[in-house]
Formats: C-alpha cells, sequence, structure tokens
C-alpha cells in the first residue's frame, strides 16, 4: 500500500473545509463571504474593542500582506468593515466593523460553529486535543 502524503491529505481537507463552508453559508444572507473573509469577521468581532490593523490580521492568519490587503478590500467593498486612518500615524488605519458586520454576526458565527460540529463529529475529546496538539506541531515545522 502505497504511503499517504500528509500535504496532500492537508491540502485535500482544506478545500472540503472550503467547499463545506461555502454551502453552509450558501443558504443565507452572508453567502457571498468566503471562509477566509468569515474567519477575519470572526477575529474582528472578538476583538472590536481592541484597535485592530492590517498587520494584526496578517499575523493572526500568516497571510502575507498582498492576501491580507485583498480580503480586507473585499469586505470594505461588501460594506462589512471600514478602515479609518488613526491620529498618531497617518499610515495605520484602524479596521472597524460596519453596521452590516455587526447585523451579521449572529449568522456567520452559526455558520462557522456548525462548521467545527461537522469538523470533530465522530471525534473524542481526546483525538480532538490530540488533532490540535499535532497540528500545531506540523505548522510550527513549517514556519
Amino acid at each position: 500500500m502505497e504511503k499517504k502524503k500528509i500535504g496532500a491529505e492537508i491540502r485535500v481537507l482544506a478545500n472540503l473545509i472550503g467547499r463545506n463552508f461555502n454551502e453552509i453559508n450558501s443558504g443565507d444572507e452572508c453567502y457571498d463571504l468566503t471562509g477566509p473573509q468569515s474567519l477575519i469577521l470572526a477575529y474582528l468581532y472578538k476583538h472590536q474593542n481592541d484597535d485592530v490593523f492590517q498587520k494584526d490580521i496578517e499575523l493572526e492568519f500568516n497571510i502575507r500582506r498582498s492576501s491580507a490587503t485583498g480580503v480586507l478590500k473585499c469586505l470594505e467593498a461588501h460594506d462589512f468593515i471600514r478602515r479609518e486612518t488613526i491620529n498618531r500615524d497617518a499610515r495605520l488605519k484602524k479596521i472597524i466593523l460596519t453596521k452590516k458586520a455587526h447585523e451579521h454576526r449572529e449568522v456567520l458565527e452559526r455558520h462557522i460553529d456548525e462548521l467545527e460540529k461537522i469538523l470533530v463529529r465522530g471525534l473524542s475529546q481526546q483525538e480532538i486535543d490530540d488533532l490540535i496538539k499535532i497540528l500545531g506541531k506540523v505548522k510550527r515545522n513549517l514556519e
């Protein structure tokens, strides 16, 4: 039997997660949000009382500046966020959730929870803990 490649398995999982999330989103008013956009909004909800900048998004999600710029521009174009210059440094733009983003929060968080339930279905708490630990090691290997 051929030995499975971890990278290939992770890539397939990433595709399946994206596809499942899009399917979950398709029935609601958040249908045009991608998985990464939704996760970034969830991060912004969690940190809405903090000053959040693009650099924070890049670090939290381990994405390049160009990727963060693209996702944030799309969220801005769909009126989920706006960016405001701060007084101390005109180059820094604080990311602020809009009224539309707040109106969609409950639905979006429900979608993320639904996907999480699908991901762990049939796994014991010990298996979930082990998986998180193993994924952390794999992530550190790549950093």
